[in-house]
């Protein structure tokens, strides 16, 4: 799981989709989607006819475009058509006619425009609390953000729930699990005692859960699996077909 809503627009073969602990795929997706924020581990396996466009919303980002409380979509894949209706089948459709990836782009852009709402009251402050726990890499604690916004922790929390999915310190968490992910170097040695104490987990053991609950493996498992996939395809863009993903 990172600090992200995806939006995508499938044209090739379907994706599927299950939990970490479980063999059968819980949803295949087809042709469009939405993926609110994820909290837990989960697997996709992506098709071989892998042919799509899709946007990853930032924090923040995806309220104005969508137009419903973004905690309905925490943990959850929902259909476009279920959110835009019709308009989703006739994006789809246009894109998929488009003659060029850069015209695709194009109209796509100009489609999403077509969408946007005028930004609700709140919308800019929930931005900068958004950038403030990225800066700080989810490390602040919630009455630090409340007080230094000059709002209570209970609106804070309901201002999150509402424009970005989830509450300030569940970002927090996917905040600083992607800066661990991103920090991590398979060509050098790993101390992960070093790591937990660097993004402020209370001990080994509270940060050993943490990475648990997000990746479905141990720190070392995770690393072992990074560096066994790293030695068989060197090129980074093709790990996101062999690694669970959030």
């Amino acid at each position: 799981p990172l600090p992200g809503l995806d939006l995508k627009i499938n044209f090739g073969g379907g994706f599927r989709v299950s939990d970490a602990d479980q063999s059968e795929p819980f949803t295949i997706l087809t042709e469009s989607w939405v993926l609110g924020l994820w909290t837990r581990s989960h697997i996709v396996d992506w098709p071989q006819d892998l042919q799509y466009v899709g946007v990853n919303f930032k924090p923040g980002g995806t309220y104005p475009f969508l137009g419903l409380p973004l905690s309905e979509l925490e943990n959850q894949i929902v259909s476009l058509d279920a959110i835009w209706g019709t308009f989703a089948a006739e994006l789809r459709e246009r894109l998929y006619a488009a003659p060029t990836v850069q015209a695709r782009f194009a109209l796509l852009e100009q489609f999403l425009l077509a969408r946007l709402r005028e930004a609700p009251r709140g919308l800019k402050a929930v931005q900068c609390a958004v950038a403030e726990i990225a800066r700080r890499h989810g490390t602040l604690s919630i009455r630090q953000l409340s007080d230094s916004m000059g709002m209570s922790q209970k609106h804070l929390i309901v201002q999150f729930k509402q424009m970005v999915g989830c509450t300030p310190k569940e970002l927090g968490r996917l905040y600083r699990f992607g800066d661990i992910l991103a920090s991590i170097d398979v060509t050098q040695p790993v101390d992960w005692t070093l790591v937990a104490h660097q993004f402020y987990f209370h001990d080994q053991s509270h940060f050993i859960r943490d990475f648990r609950e997000f990746s479905g493996h141990t720190p070392s498992d995770y690393l072992r699996l990074l560096r066994r996939m790293h030695a068989e395809t060197p090129d980074p863009t093709q790990h996101l077909r062999l690694l669970p993903i959030g």
